[in-house]
């Protein structure tokens, strides 16, 4: 692999710019409007949610800044700037997802849709955790994780001469590590995409405190990420 990940990524999505959207809108509408339905029906009107992984803003970023104070994090400067022309009402800011910074406990929601596949596995864990630390209690993390473990690069990935690179556990890893940093599991469900798929998770931090989390379940995934064919 040339480069190191997070580089790889940032160069791909500038050098796609809105062909990323315009490639998977007719594959995604139906299922971003359902999931951003049911994201609604847990956050109240006017609250403040992060995206992570924001592209250009559509059509996440547009729906939500409808009802709610929203921020988007983004690593291309290129999509940045185009979510912005597109959602002026939102505010976007260039970031890994991994340092940016909100208070604890400050936020009604968070939304990562196929975003967290672009992170080293191995990083996943503390990411995950500070998102809990985010929220307050009872508000929700919507996320679409990986079905399978695996990590790698394509090339010529939906354009030619653009590379991407991903890296994710199974469905069943994630339901480890998110039930050991607390989260309740609302929702989860593997998406079908050709002949692979995702894992769909709609989670809650508990209104109620249940005791001491534990780090087993960062611990595994960071043991498939140094050997992903281990189960």
């Amino acid at each position: 692999m040339k480069g190191a990940p997070k580089d790889i990524v940032r160069a791909g999505y500038d050098a796609l710019g809105s062909s990323y959207r315009e490639h998977f809108a007719s594959l995604h509408r139906e299922r971003y409007a359902t999931w951003l339905r049911k994201f609604r029906s847990h956050v109240p009107l006017g609250g403040r949610i992060v995206e992570l992984g924001c592209a250009d803003g559509i059509p996440v970023a547009l729906e939500l800044v409808k009802k709610y104070r929203y921020v988007g994090v983004e690593l291309s400067p290129v999509q940045a700037t185009a979510a912005r022309r597109q959602v002026p009402s939102g505010e976007f800011l260039v970031e890994d997802m991994t340092e940016v910074v909100f208070p604890e406990t400050s936020l009604d929601g968070v939304v990562a849709l196929y975003s967290v596949l672009h992170i080293p596995l191995d990083e996943q864990p503390a990411l995950f955790r500070r998102i809990y630390s985010w929220l307050r209690p009872g508000a929700v993390f919507m996320a679409v994780v990986g079905a399978t473990r695996w990590t790698g690069t394509a090339e010529d990935w939906i354009r030619s001469g653009t590379t991407m690179y991903w890296s994710h556990g199974s469905g069943d890893d994630y339901e480890v590590i998110f039930r050991e940093i607390g989260f309740e599991i609302l929702e989860q469900c593997f998406v079908p995409e050709g002949n692979l798929g995702h894992t769909f998770m709609l989670l809650k931090r508990p209104i109620h405190h249940r005791g001491q989390r534990r780090q087993r379940g960062g611990d595994e995934l960071k043991r498939q990420a140094k050997n992903p064919e281990s189960k």
